[in-house]
């Protein structure tokens, strides 16, 4: 059916909605973070011995502190994260914390730091309930080796950036949370450099005896006690956005022979009916489609290269390659009844920002 324009109200609504488009983002909106808990991929207990000869790195519980002990006192817990396998890669990290669920202690009030480790460790199978640990065994982080009994560490208890990157005063048996702006660096840097990760060592009171803190690890009984990491990241704004020349190449139908096959998966399929959901949002899908406004030529009036401006930027927000925080379908009630300007004025920040949202479901397939 061949479709009328309606130039006036055509004009009118294009208008309006790009004086919102490009007036929404005078002060940029607030980015669109996501979030990821994390479980160590690894973790261990440093056991004060000058020959090495104890570790404890597949018990239930890792220590910080010193136990009530004349000598080889001392217990530092290690503990290391796979945030690249977690995160997308080129996200920007915002926000981290650290919680562990101290499960016993005969110390009061302590402070325990957080440092991060400069040298790879082992986490090997030997395995203690208590701070006593038990005898090394191959792979182990000891007092003096990095893994038994192979590997050193370059100073005995290991090495670490002994500036602290938290800190968080532990007493009675509870959840505690390290968070700050180092503990953010430092994961970032993880995320950026993976082969640079090699996690964080808990240092309790050194001062005195019988400070130590005895945490939850990773092969705790209860899986709710167990260390996590919570860290929250703004998402890459990947893949690129396409200019005008790519979707007049998908929306034509005689492709040129350089062009070779159609490039974007699903377009007609998933990318054209997204587009037509989000310009019939705008009033528009009855008049024109992204296809008919992209290949429309000139002389072209202020609402019509409006339209094709809209366009081009619908189509890559229904490709993913613009990113919202709702996607287009019209299966999903959520977000289906939302107010299309506020969806024009998330890409207005965007553009303006430089920053792209992760969609949840963005660009999903109408059935």
């Amino acid at each position: 059916m061949e479709r009328k324009p309606r130039e006036n109200t055509r004009l009118w609504i294009v208008r309006i909605a790009f004086a919102g488009f490009f007036g929404f983002a005078i002060g940029s909106a607030p980015a669109h973070g996501e979030s990821a808990t994390l479980r160590p991929l690894k973790d261990s207990t440093l056991i004060e011995n000058s020959a090495g000869s104890f570790a404890n790195g597949s018990g239930p519980a890792i220590f910080a502190g010193r136990v009530n002990s004349s000598s080889d006192s001392r217990r530092r817990a290690l503990l290391a994260f796979d945030v690249a396998d977690s995160i997308p890669p080129g996200s920007v990290v915002t926000s981290v914390s650290l919680t562990l669920h101290l499960s016993a202690t005969n110390a009061g009030p302590v402070g325990v730091t957080l440092h991060r480790v400069l040298a790879d460790w082992g986490e090997g199978a030997s395995s203690s309930s208590g701070g006593g640990g038990a005898t090394s065994l191959t792979g182990d982080s000891t007092w003096v080796h990095r893994f038994y009994d192979t590997d050193y560490w370059t100073s005995a208890g290991g090495d670490f950036d002994w500036n602290s990157h938290a800190v968080a005063w532990v007493d009675q048996p509870a959840g505690y949370v390290w968070g700050s702006a180092a503990m953010v660096e430092d994961v970032q840097s993880w995320l950026d450099l993976p082969e640079g990760n090699f996690g964080w060592a808990l240092v309790g009171d050194e001062t005195r005896t019988q400070t130590v803190k005895r945490f939850d690890s990773r092969e705790a009984d209860d899986e709710a006690s167990r260390p996590s990491l919570l860290v929250e990241f703004i998402p890459p704004c990947l893949p690129h956005p396409r200019g005008l020349g790519y979707w007049q190449l998908q929306c034509s139908t005689s492709r040129p022979a350089w062009a070779g096959g159609p490039e974007e998966p699903l377009f007609s399929e998933q990318v054209l009916p997204c587009s037509d959901t989000m310009l019939a949002d705008l009033g528009l899908v009855e008049e024109v489609g992204a296809c008919e406004a992209i290949l429309s030529g000139p002389p072209l009036d202020c609402g019509q290269l409006a339209l094709r401006q809209l366009s081009v930027l619908v189509l890559n927000v229904c490709s993913g390659r613009l990113q919202t925080s709702c996607p287009a379908g019209v299966s999903d009630e959520r977000c289906s009844s939302s107010n299309i300007g506020d969806r024009l004025g998330e890409l207005s920040s965007l553009l303006q920002s430089g920053e792209c949202r992760r969609a949840s479901d963005c660009a999903t397939t109408l059935e």
